[in-house]
């Protein structure tokens, strides 16, 4: 499975949201990473269809306490319909319920039933899917969820308003979804998805959909009651269906979590339930939050953090310190994002070979706990991966070249009395984001680029980068992708096929391109089975030809906790712990 979207900040970056590590200056020295291959195993999720709830215990868990969870990153905001970012599909994970689910069984991660009895049933010509709903699963004020409330979510993941960062898959694959503009607007005919009943969700397709069951896990297919529907404002109390439900929510803030007495466990195979509650706190300095955590007095000692380690704690974390961290593999590949609509592709390479890897890592503080030196789109656990590298011999290391870069920009006619200008926001409230912005401006302008470098609070950043006409041309969202499941049709097609700037949101180089289109429609076609080798030639094909990105970073998982914190475990698939099975010692 993915958590798929990534935005990346100035400084260290990791799991899907914006995060600028702390106060405390950088270690001198940084080793890099050395690549192993022979150190990732290919990923995989299988399906469970018979899964049934509850879910089995975690042995020893006790119940009772609140997790606090303090991070830099700040949430745009919690609509059900507009969520793509690891954070936050997280924490509606532990209040929202899907149609299906992601498990963890004997250590390993499987799709389950969650709201549905199955996996989906698909007609024979593999274009009509149908779910059906269990009995007696409840919204938090006890009204029953009913088919028709699932529809009108998928209905409403349509509007661009509400789903500017929102995948695409619905619109690429749901019968005229390419021309549906959701329930407000849309034409009120549309059938690409309807209620037969009050149990049955039925699904009609453009073409086959292999994948769906696990895109049906996404929060675009949980439940909103349409009567209960405040537009823009549902995003303050979601309603929900999960064990925990909003009891307070400041946004750009903070978001309280207590239980949902209306859950069911026996109808839940995914979650448990031991905490009381969650207390997620935003826009705390990572490096703040991870030292007090790690040295657990009062509610610190009931804290998590999930950013990178900062380079300057290692030394802890690898001794006295090391119950206390998790590391382990992720999902997610970071990229620094060129926006080609504004950027010509030689000038693209240019960047590629001035960027300054290791020192802004450097000055992020980045850990090699938390990052392996990438060069693909594709991760390489996922099956079909095609090692390659690019620009010459690009590896995602180095500090740039500079006297090349600007060698290359001569040769398009730009120079000191012409320089090409890149602009991109950054968090200006982030001692750590400034001190890699000033080395990043630094870097690129030595190698003869003008940078105009917009500062920006964190709770604004993620909203302005997301948004497709900003009036900047790199270091929008996403800076990166984690894949929806371990399989390449969870990477392009949400990220470089035209459907996603067609919708209003930004993607990879916000690219547009009939050949890319065609391309992906081809691989499309062949059975799941054999599209894994045909994704990792479109892999390099798509570097080479169109660099709407840079791959740079394969990403790990990382988590700090207190020292009553227990079962904190990783999940490989999105390198964020399992929330459902942390306990707390009393």
């Amino acid at each position: 499975m993915r958590w798929t979207r990534v935005l990346a900040a100035g400084a260290a970056v990791s799991l899907g949201f914006i995060t600028a590590c702390g106060a405390p200056t950088p270690t001198e020295s940084t080793e890099v990473a050395k690549f192993d291959k022979s150190s990732i195993a290919t990923a995989t999720s299988g399906m469970f269809p018979d899964a049934t709830g509850p879910a089995p215990d975690v042995p020893g868990a006790k119940r009772g306490g609140v997790l606090t969870v303090p991070y830099f990153s700040t949430p745009a905001n919690f609509d059900p319909s507009d969520q793509y970012f690891n954070d936050t599909l997280t924490i509606l994970g532990l209040t929202h319920r899907a149609l299906t689910a992601y498990a963890h069984r004997d250590g390993q991660s499987v799709l389950v039933p969650d709201l549905a009895t199955d996996l989906g049933q698909v007609s024979e010509d593999g274009l009509t899917w149908t779910f059906t709903l269990k009995d007696g699963i409840t919204y938090e004020d006890g009204s029953p969820v009913t088919a028709h409330d699932v529809v009108f979510a998928l209905k409403r993941s349509f509007d661009k308003d509400l789903a500017q960062n929102a995948p695409t898959y619905q619109r690429e694959f749901f019968k005229d979804g390419s021309n549906y503009e959701g329930p407000y607007q849309g034409d009120p005919k549309w059938k690409g998805v309807e209620a037969r009943d009050d149990k049955t969700v039925v699904i009609h397709l453009e073409k086959r959909f292999e994948s769906l069951p696990y895109f049906a896990a996404y929060p675009q297919f949980s439940p909103i009651p349409q009567e209960k529907d405040k537009k823009k404002d549902y995003t303050l109390h979601p309603l929900a269906t999960g064990p925990y439900k909003f009891k307070t929510y400041t946004p750009g803030s903070e978001l309280v979590l207590d239980r949902n007495p209306e859950w069911k466990p026996a109808t839940d195979p995914a979650r448990n339930d031991y905490l009381d509650g969650y207390h997620f706190k935003f826009g705390v300095e990572d490096v703040k939050a991870q030292t007090a955590i790690l040295s657990s007095n009062g509610v610190d000692a009931t804290s998590l953090n999930w950013s990178p380690i900062d380079s300057s704690l290692v030394e802890q974390v690898e001794g006295a310190k090391k119950g206390q961290f998790v590391e382990g593999p992720s999902s997610c590949v970071y990229t620094l994002n060129l926006d080609t609509r504004k950027i010509p592709l030689e000038v693209r390479k240019a960047i590629a070979v001035a960027y300054p890897f290791d020192s802004v890592r450097k000055a992020g503080g980045q850990s090699t706990h938390a990052y392996l030196p990438g060069t693909t789109f594709v991760p390489p656990q996922v099956p079909g991966w095609v090692d390659y590298q690019g620009v010459d011999g690009f590896d995602g290391t180095g500090d740039g070249d500079a006297e090349k870069a600007r060698k290359m920009l001569a040769d398009l006619g730009y120079g000191p009395d012409k320089p090409f200008e890149l602009s991109y926001y950054y968090e200006n409230d982030s001692a750590v984001a400034e001190r890699v912005n000033q080395v990043r401006k630094q870097k690129l302008e030595l190698a003869g680029f003008r940078v105009v470098d917009k500062g920006v609070p964190a709770k604004e950043r993620r909203q302005l980068a997301g948004t497709l006409d900003a009036p900047v041309n790199m270091l929008q969202s996403p800076a990166g992708w984690c894949y929806d499941w371990p399989s390449a049709d969870s990477i392009f097609p949400p990220m470089v096929s035209s459907n996603a700037v067609s919708q209003g949101a930004t993607s990879w180089g916000n690219i547009s391109e009939e050949k890319i289109d065609q391309e992906i429609s081809r691989i499309q076609e062949l059975p799941i089975a054999d599209q894994g080798p045909e994704w990792g030639k479109f892999d390099r094909w798509l570097f080479e030809n169109y660099l709407p990105a840079i791959p740079y970073q394969y990403s790990k998982g990382n988590a700090v906790f207190g020292s009553k914190v227990r079962n904190v475990v990783n999940d490989m698939h999105h390198g964020l712990p399992i929330m459902t099975q942390i306990w707390i010692e009393p």
